[in-house]
């Protein structure tokens, strides 16, 4: 009977990190494919509605979840204002950013530019004098940037090159300021809240600066906006894409190493390319590829040295 009990321990704790790596899985093939999903999402639907509806829905929807396991949510003032300005910042502003930018660039293309997310880390790291600049940093960010010049390199200097598409790449860029901020914000500024209460209240925070937006733009929700098509797309950002996505990576991360779980910002743009060749008939080109392949080997220098510095 006592010989049985550590066999069984062990047989668990395999299971555990099965399902970890399940979870790890899902991560990246749920936010790998959101870029599509935004592309499908925005045919029919404004921009500030997407981004607010999505996490209206998914914020309601973990709150639910939140209160029948008991989680506990802010337990200050300052607390609930350091988690709702998280939530402007990641869930309103760096997500709709991506809606914004994916009027003028295809899913991939979004997705290799999100890809420099780490990089942009770094900078504000340094600029914030929060962490120095090591020399592979800076290797690190020469590389990544590198690599997006040579992503939007051919139609640099062509006649037709459209406002649209400069604007597109510009936010972007201030969609990874915007994410790290955010998650600057949160991790500085401790809260006693459960991760998934803290979720929820940027999520509901997000969500409603951006359909307040909306309506300040004349963006109002009508029947003809929400084909079946986009509407789809909008439930599965929302359901799967937010709520299952995070709750796969909150679990992810109890059982494996946070250098385990980082690793799924080197699948996303490889899935999210491939998503959008498959799904939307995207072109995926040798420069995507070397583009690609240029911007992770920066995140991965940057991603090494922050391990060793511990």
């Amino acid at each position: 009977m006592v010989a049985e009990k550590p066999a069984l321990i062990r047989l668990e704790t395999r299971y555990s990190y099965l399902g970890a790596y399940v979870a790890f899985g899902a991560i990246c093939v749920i936010w790998g494919t959101t870029f599509a999903a935004i592309r499908i999402a925005i045919e029919t639907i404004p921009t500030f509605l997407v981004s607010g509806v999505r996490f209206l829905i998914a914020g309601f929807l973990l709150l639910l979840v939140a209160k029948l396991s008991g989680a506990h949510f802010p337990a200050s003032p300052r607390e609930w204002r350091d988690q709702v300005i998280a939530g402007l910042l990641m869930a309103g502003a760096a997500n709709t950013f991506v809606v914004y930018a994916e009027h003028a660039l295809s899913s991939g293309l979004a997705a290799l530019l999100a890809a420099t997310i780490p990089i942009w880390m770094a900078v504000l790291e340094a600029v914030l004098g929060i962490a120095s600049l090591t020399p592979k940093k800076i290797v690190g960010l020469v590389l990544g940037f590198g690599g997006v010049g040579l992503l939007v390199a051919p139609v640099i200097g062509r006649i037709d090159l459209s406002l649209q598409f400069v604007l597109a790449v510009g936010a972007m860029q201030l969609n990874a300021i915007c994410w790290n901020a955010g998650t600057l914000v949160a991790r500085q500024h401790r809260t006693s809240a459960a991760p998934m209460a803290a979720a929820v209240v940027q999520m509901l925070s997000g969500g409603a600066a951006m359909t307040l937006a909306a309506f300040a733009f004349g963006q109002y929700p009508t029947r003809d906006m929400f084909s079946i098509r986009s509407s789809i797309a909008l439930l599965y950002l929302a359901v799967l894409g937010s709520v299952v996505a995070y709750t796969a990576y909150n679990f992810a991360q109890t059982k494996l190493s946070a250098g385990k779980v980082s690793a799924y910002a080197y699948v996303n743009p490889a899935i999210a390319v491939l998503t959008g060749a498959l799904l939307l008939r995207e072109p995926v080109t040798l420069r995507m590829i070397e583009s690609m392949a240029v911007i992770l080997s920066g995140v991965a220098l940057i991603q090494i040295d922050r391990r060793r510095r511990g």
